[in-house]
């Protein structure tokens, strides 16, 4: 005996969706399917309508690598590099950095200052609203430049005069309309205005709203900045690419130019900044030799004219001679630690990190100077990200602390410098004074005027240093440019970038097939009840005798519908269920119809297959053993009260008494249910009922037994056992599929004898995905399906 299906297994075969079942959802449901298109399509269409061109400009620009220098200067750069990572002092990468600062909210700011675009120019173009830039018919100018409540108006263009109306200020919406000619200053609640006419572009603007928006500027600049992007082209170029999005073109251009110009500007300041400070600091030491230079030479003049000193004597060339060597050294150690003592004093006068430190190239070590620069280099770095954020950032706080360690180290190494110097001079003192025991014939007068001449050359070294040290920063400040140089200028396609129409309208479409295919589908999985022949076959091995179609508006149960010179639908669903019977059971007499519950269209069926028995000349009678209900019996117009009870309880014995000729033209009799018993069951289960259909088989050759429903009370079980077969009537719709599985149980068990099912109303034109063949015909259609029935009984089986 097979048995039935896992019910995990007929969920799995239930919601499994076949090519087929995508193509009848399609096809019979077309016309939804184009509309749902259309509309999506129209509403797609609609959104590119308000939705404004925006347009993208790009440009190119080379990062210059200040190390690439070449000479001692670069290895010395690299050598202070790795000093610096030694000491924990983590390099960054400059060309992040440099994106960095490009996309920084504070250079948005100077671009939106400089080119005023705090200022927002709009009207409304048929569904959009665009913005105006270059090409406007006024500019509003405004007292206060910069706002720090945000504003806007309306301004109608009639000819040379303009009617501001609907300001809203304060976030308020004022009560305001003034008209005034072009060029004339008016007072508005946020201060003076003045519109200046563009008179090239009044006449095309002519009787248009034009909206004024005057946001802050750090609005603007938000506003402004998310539509510019910089990133590194390459990881292995300093190559920085730049781009920004807008929906006028050449707004989009000026605001790449301008970012560029302010960039390529603070690099330049910055660098500036440092040769400011140093030229400060030279121009106060300079001031400060001159004046003891001054002192020392006025000095020396007063002692020679007040000693009457012209030569020195011969007699201490000699002596003189190397002493003036051992001197020469004195004057050039005693030139670097007045240099040394002066940039330390610097040093330790400014306790804060953000000062920059003098840069002097005449000092004798080289690492220091190279320290120096590194940290004017690291300070002028850290000013520019600390513009874009803030003391609490740990990136802000760890340059800080590098800062502070970098500045340690080079106090530390002036020091050490400053102590490596003294100890040299005080070599060179003791080999000059050695020399000076040698020469005491020379004149002690003349002993005060060398002394006094050294102190003069030794003012005068310095000043001269620090005049050549003040003519190389002026020049350092005349030829100072930015490490940058723009590879390309902004450039782009007139085509924009956004809205993507043709996306946009394909995701359109897509949508209007998407809503109506989900819309069917979904319907379908929440649908219940048995749907159709598909839902019998997968839940059940039952054999499926035949369907019979949805009647229209207008036809009820109670009619028949058959007839020999009928050929529609119906009329061939009935020949068809009759063929499939002939087939399955060729000698079957006794046909019981039952079904699971009322409603389902069991008597309609079995009142129609009666008389389509009959049209092919065999006598048929219809014997109601529903005689509980007696609906066949109520349709059949029989007002007699006697019937299938009365011969059942032994009050009739006589058939013909009982027997209604209802159709003398199809062969079809009636055997009504008669008058209702007290226990129906009891009657239906003697053997009377043995008897009668014995001798009904004497006088007929079809016995067509309209049952009651089988799952409402136990009689259909009971009549059964006189049956030869039993047609199941399954109304499409009307009963829950959970219920097939049972059925198939009580197909199994055999508890019924030669269980076949009819589907009825079943909805075949709609052709529902998966629940129905198609059969939109019943000849040849139904033919096949007789011949298909077969081997689906054979499968089954």
């Amino acid at each position: 005996m097979e048995t039935t299906a896992p019910q995990e297994h007929l969920e799995d075969i239930e919601n499994t969706l076949s090519l087929r079942d995508i193509l009848d959802i399609f096809i019979f449901n077309w016309k939804w399917f184009v509309i749902s298109a259309i509309v999506c399509l129209a509403i797609g269409r609609l959104y590119l309508a308000t939705q404004p061109n925006i347009y993208q400009r790009s440009a190119v620009m080379l990062v210059k690598d200040d190390s690439n220098t070449p000479g001692a200067s670069s290895s010395r750069a690299k050598g202070t590099d790795a000093l610096m990572q030694l000491n924990g002092v983590m390099m960054g990468s400059s060309v992040k950095n440099e994106v960095y600062i490009l996309q920084s909210h504070q250079l948005m700011k100077e671009v939106v200052r400089q080119m005023h675009l705090d200022v927002y120019y709009s009207y409304k173009h048929r569904f959009q609203r665009l913005s105006l830039y270059d090409v406007k018919p006024f500019t509003a100018v405004f007292d206060s430049v910069e706002t720090t409540r945000p504003y806007s108006f309306v301004v109608k263009v009639q000819g040379n005069k303009a009617t501001i109306s609907n300001l809203y200020y304060g976030g308020k919406k004022l009560d305001l309309t003034r008209t005034i000619p072009f060029g004339e200053k008016i007072m508005m609640p946020f201060g003076g205005l003045t519109l200046e006419a563009d008179e090239h572009y009044l006449e095309k603007f002519d009787g248009e709203e034009i909206t004024v928006t005057h946001s802050t500027i750090e609005a603007a600049a938000g506003s402004y900045g998310g539509a510019l992007n910089a990133n590194e082209l390459d990881k292995q170029s300093t190559l920085v690419g730049i781009t920004f999005a807008d929906s006028n073109i050449q707004r989009a251009t000026d605001i790449l130019n301008a970012v560029l110009d302010a960039y390529r500007k603070g690099i330049i300041d910055d660098k500036n900044r440092i040769a400011e400070s140093t030229a400060s600091f030279i121009d106060k030491r300079i001031a400060f030799i001159s004046k003891e230079l001054s002192e020392v030479e006025g000095e020396l003049a007063n002692f020679k004219q007040r000693n009457k000193l012209v030569n020195i004597q011969e007699n201490a060339r000699q002596y003189l001679q190397e002493s003036s060597q051992a001197k020469q050294r004195s004057i050039q150690l005693e030139s670097q630690i007045g240099v040394v003592k002066y940039l330390l004093e610097e040093l330790k006068s400014t306790s804060s990190t953000n000062d920059l430190i003098p840069s002097l190239s005449g000092l004798s070590d080289g690492a220091l100077q190279s320290q120096i620069t590194q940290y004017n280099q690291q300070l002028l770095e850290f000013n520019r990200l600390y513009l874009k954020s803030s003391d609490d950032n740990p990136h802000i706080q760890k340059l800080q602390q590098n800062l502070a360690q970098t500045k340690k180290a080079i106090i530390a190494s002036t020091e050490a410098h400053l102590s490596s110097l003294n100890v040299q001079l005080a070599r060179a003192k003791q080999e000059e004074a050695k020399l000076a025991t040698n020469i005491t014939n020379v004149p002690e007068k003349e002993k005060e005027s060398l002394d006094i001449a050294r102190q003069q050359t030794i003012k005068e070294t310095l000043y001269t240093y620090l005049l050549n040290k003040r003519e190389e920063t002026e020049l350092q400040l005349a030829i100072t440019e930015a490490n940058i140089r723009i590879v390309e200028q902004p450039f782009g396609s007139n085509s924009p970038i956004s809205p993507r129409k043709k996306i946009v309208m394909l995701v359109a479409l897509l949508i209007g097939i998407v809503l109506p295919f989900a819309f069917f589908h979904l319907r379908n999985l929440l649908n219940m009840s048995v749907r159709g022949r598909k839902d019998v076959e997968t839940y059940t091995t039952i054999p499926v005798l035949g369907e019979i179609p949805h009647r229209k508006e207008g036809f009820n149960d109670t009619e028949i519908l058959v007839g020999s010179h009928k050929s529609d639908s119906i009329n061939e669903a009935f020949r068809m269920l009759r063929f499939s019977l002939n087939f399955v059971q060729k000698d079957a007499r006794v046909i019981m119809f039952t079904s699971t519950t009322p409603g389902e269209g069991k008597t309609f069926v079995s009142r129609n297959f009666a008389v389509t028995l009959g049209m092919t000349g065999k006598k048929v009678i219809l014997v109601d053993t529903d005689i509980r209900k007696r609906t066949q019996s109520k349709l059949c117009g029989s007002s007699n009260k006697e019937g299938l009870t009365s011969y059942l309880s032994g009050n009739v014995d006589k058939l013909d008494q009982l027997i209604i000729h209802e159709s003398q033209e199809y062969n079809v009799d009636m055997l009504p249910a008669g008058i209702t018993p007290p226990n129906p069951s009891e009657l239906l289960m003697s053997d009377r009922l043995d008897q009668l259909i014995d001798e009904l088989k004497q006088h007929y050759d079809y016995i067509v037994v309209d049952n009651v429903p089988a799952q409402v009370v136990a009689d259909a079980g009971i009549v059964n056992r006189v049956a030869d077969v039993t047609l199941y009537v399954i109304r499409e719709g009307k009963i829950d599929r959970r219920y097939l599985p049972e059925l198939e149980r009580l197909y199994q068990e055999k508890k019924f004898n030669k269980l076949c099912i009819i589907i009825n109303d079943s909805k075949m034109e709609e052709k529902r995905y998966g629940y129905g063949y198609g059969y939109g015909r019943y000849g040849y259609g139904y033919g096949n399906y007789g011949y298909g029935y077969g081997n689906h009984s054979d499968k089954k089986k």
